[in-house]
């Protein structure tokens, strides 16, 4: 014990026998822990990624006041609400990525494959945005609690 400071003090030579034989264990340890959690979050992801989940959704229209009409990732919807046999939507890209396949299943018990290909300035976190042929039916579908089962995630 140093009596200036009232620390004690551990010589590297005292402290290289102890620490020493155990350092490639510790190491080998936390490699596996990290192999384990890496793996137990796939587990969660696939799982999140095959479950129903909660979205408020709304609908809009390519023919509102300012709207171009084309959605961010290019594709041209003036004239349809479809793209490749599935309806177009908006989403917020951190909790569906652009290009992702989701099934929409609705209080009635309805679904329906959509496509993100759209992000919309207002759509932020579990919110969807349906994209109708006009504003009378953007009117009538209203704002909806939709259930959504990713199938496949965009990689963009």
């Amino acid at each position: 014990m140093n009596l200036l400071t009232g620390a004690p003090t551990v010589e590297s030579a005292e402290l290289a026998p102890i620490v020493a034989p155990n350092a490639q264990t510790w190491r080998q340890q936390t490699e596996d822990y990290r192999a384990i959690i890496a793996e137990q979050r796939e587990t969660i992801e696939r799982l999140n990624a095959t479950a129903w989940q909660p979205f408020e959704t709304t609908a809009y229209t390519a023919e509102c006041v300012g709207c171009s009409g084309i959605t961010s990732e290019g594709i041209d919807v003036t004239q349809r609400t479809h793209y490749e046999g599935m309806r177009v939507i908006a989403a917020d890209p951190s909790v569906l990525p652009m290009w992702s396949t989701v099934e929409l299943r609705f209080a009635d018990g309805r679904t329906e494959r959509a496509i993100v290909l759209d992000k919309g300035g207002a759509i932020r976190g579990r919110k969807l945005d349906y994209l109708t042929a006009s504003h009378g039916e953007a009117i009538r579908f209203g704002r909806q609690q939709v259930d959504v089962k990713i199938i496949e995630r965009g990689a963009r």
